[in-house]
């Protein structure tokens, strides 16, 4: 698998290693295995919006939708342009 790499500032390098490890177990459709790099991304870099919402994302495939809609409200804490985009979305 090709693996395009894009830093993104403010966010440690290990956290973001580990959200691209879980974008690729995501597109897979392994959902259960994205939440564990998601989880572990998160504990390093808690304000990393974009994971928040893969992370709902992966919880609404998984059948979470409470502890989804906490995941999107948290990202758009975090970054509230994310409300339009998540908005759209739905």
């Amino acid at each position: 698998m090709e693996w395009n790499y894009t830093y993104v500032k403010k966010i440690p390098i290990e956290a973001q290693y580990l959200y691209k490890k879980a974008m690729e177990m995501y597109k897979l459709g392994k959902n259960e295995s994205a939440l564990k790099y998601l989880r572990q991304t998160l504990v390093i870099a808690p304000s990393y919006s974009k994971a928040l919402v893969t992370m709902g994302s992966c919880l609404e495939k998984l059948g979470m939708h409470d502890e989804a809609t906490a995941r999107y409200e948290q990202a758009i804490r975090i970054d509230p342009s994310l409300k339009e985009v998540l908005d759209k979305g739905r």
